[in-house]
């Protein structure tokens, strides 16, 4: 973050070839991704809320990222927040969470 206040710094990454930049985006997301599998390797999905929690919340993800005008009639802002199906996702995971499982945390 402080290398973006100095303008040879930001000279360099400009001249960083389309093609490598590509590739390690590619890893990248990889990464993020493979962690987020990890993550759910965690979750029991034998527990039949825990399966509706996601099956839910990926489904409303996509939805909304298929189908972005759902929320066209609402006020300009709250559109922002949610025509973004991650957003969606997360949020809906959270609040079903909650509401399925409760506050407590079993271990």
């Amino acid at each position: 973050m402080i290398l973006g206040l100095f303008p040879k710094a930001g000279a360099l990454a400009t001249i960083i070839p389309t093609p490598v930049l590509g590739g390690a985006m590619v890893f990248m997301f990889s990464m993020i991704s493979v962690q987020g599998i990890r993550m759910l390797i965690k979750i029991d999905f034998t527990n039949e809320k825990n399966l509706i929690i996601m099956a839910v919340s990926m489904g409303l993800g996509l939805g909304v990222s298929v189908y972005s005008n759902i929320f066209q009639f609402l006020p300009q802002a709250l559109q922002l927040l949610l025509a973004n199906g991650i957003v969606i996702a997360s949020i809906s995971a959270v609040l079903l969470n909650l509401i399925l499982n409760g506050l407590h945390q079993e271990n």
